[in-house]
């Protein structure tokens, strides 16, 4: 009981260090597509806008670990209670791999589409966009915009598909013992 409580900490832990490690690389490739995206809008709606204008790539960084803390300890405790029903300690870390490992693909996936979807000019945004903001490439604004909730919205399916590849590897797990 001992190691699996230590795994149940050490699990969670891990998968918010992840989740920050992701947002803080997402953010710099984001912020390589359209820096206005975090000049002109993030770095004031966290409160960055003298600090963002020095430092701005550190600043991005900051940003995007700060936006996804949150879900690192959420599918952390999600995945690492579900590997409790495993009978061994190994099983339990290889259910809790699988599934970060399932929902990364999926954020990054979603991520991508979502940049296709807003350089290919399907976003709502285009006709919204940008006012006050003195906005000089907006297709390259809109897109990173779509990326970033296309993400998140791929961290929400992901969990639900870690979940699922949970479940199915208890079952599996029972019916071969």
């Amino acid at each position: 009981m001992i190691k699996k409580t230590l795994v149940f900490i050490t699990s969670i832990f891990l998968s918010i260090i992840i989740a920050m490690f992701y947002g803080a690389i997402h953010n710099q490739f984001t912020y390589s597509v359209s820096n206005e995206f975090f000049t002109e809008v993030l770095f004031e709606r966290f409160g960055f806008v003298q600090y963002g204008q020095d430092t701005p790539r550190l600043t991005a960084s900051i940003i995007g670990a700060w936006s996804t803390w949150w879900m690192g300890l959420i599918s952390g405790l999600v995945f690492t209670i579900i590997s409790l029903f495993y009978s061994n300690i190994r099983q339990m870390i290889k259910s809790i791999k699988q599934a970060t490992l399932v929902i990364l693909g999926t954020s990054i996936t979603f991520g991508l589409i979502g940049l296709c979807y807003g350089f290919l000019g399907f976003s709502r945004l285009y006709s919204t966009c940008c006012f006050p903001l003195q906005i000089h490439n907006v297709k390259s604004f809109i897109a990173v915009s779509e990326m970033h909730s296309f993400s998140y919205l791929g961290n929400a399916v992901g969990l639900f598909l870690g979940i699922l590849w949970q479940i199915k590897g208890i079952k599996d797990n029972k019916r071969f013992h």
